[in-house]
């Protein structure tokens, strides 16, 4: 019989079953209202929500402005009948084909929320390629994105931080972790996918091999075609998190942990 890595390194961890869906949702969910920060900075006629899960940011986009035509894209077909099932007025689609076709040609939006850490947790390089060609190359007028990044030049972090945290962790989760991922003491990234990944031990067996923060902003930004300009960016610590390490761990988080920007096409 296998053993789960060895049925990691055969399979995607996406054919990894989500134990608990309640908390998976509940988990992509947090900050939701803060995943709406582009609304009152553009005029858009359609938004594509790209890994839109059980599509509550899309029902949340509703509630602020009904008039704007929404879509959801996702490839795991139970979340789709979740989302289908809490709003018939919003349209889903599994097949990317079938988003192009139904999207505004001039005015639309494609919102990345939570997903480029999983884009990059689910597919092979070339399949990583084809995401930000469909991002940039779909005729989007505009790209949101807010998602757990951090840049390489955060360090700020000491010995006595890194052994507070090992202290209060749950030792098992821990070294789990480090078997993966390596020390957490060993750069800020490292220790920042740790504090973000702690608290999901309901899916343990999924989220431990997900990359919460697969690249960072300096990496996102050769992503960037010259076409695309940026109207949008500001990298902060989320707040959640930042009150959740301190009870924890009694850690203060000082340098940005995520990062919320608009681009627009200029052609």
């Amino acid at each position: 019989m296998l053993n789960f890595l060895q049925f990691i390194n055969e399979r995607r961890i996406s054919d990894v079953p989500i134990i608990s869906p309640e908390t998976y949702i509940s988990g992509m969910n947090k900050g939701s209202s803060d995943k709406l920060f582009f609304l009152n900075k553009i005029n858009t006629n359609c938004i594509v929500d790209f890994g839109c899960a059980d599509g509550s940011i899309l029902r949340s986009i509703q509630s602020v402005d009904p008039t704007i035509k929404l879509i959801g894209y996702d490839i795991d077909d139970n979340m789709l009948n979740r989302a289908r099932s809490k709003s018939e007025d919003i349209e889903y689609y599994s097949n990317w084909g079938d988003v192009i076709e139904n999207i505004d040609p001039v005015n639309s939006t494609i919102m990345l929320s939570s997903v480029i850490h999983e884009v990059y947790s689910y597919n092979n390089s070339h399949e990583i390629i084809k995401f930000w060609s469909k991002v940039f190359n779909s005729s989007f007028k505009y790209v949101v994105i807010r998602d757990m990044m951090p840049s390489i030049k955060y360090e700020h972090f000491n010995l006595t931080d890194i052994n507070k945290i090992r202290e209060k962790s749950d030792p098992k989760y821990l070294e789990d972790f480090e078997k993966h991922w390596g020390n957490v003491g060993r750069d800020f990234r490292t220790l920042l996918h740790w504090l973000l990944k702690y608290t999901y031990t309901d899916n343990w067996s999924r989220e431990l091999y997900e990359n919460y923060v697969p690249i960072t902003i300096e990496t996102l930004k050769k992503k960037i075609p010259t076409n695309w300009s940026t109207i949008m960016e500001e990298h902060f610590i989320f707040q959640p998190l930042k009150d959740k390490v301190k009870r924890d761990f009694d850690f203060d988080l000082t340098e940005p942990t995520h990062i919320k920007m608009i681009l627009r096409n200029v052609i």
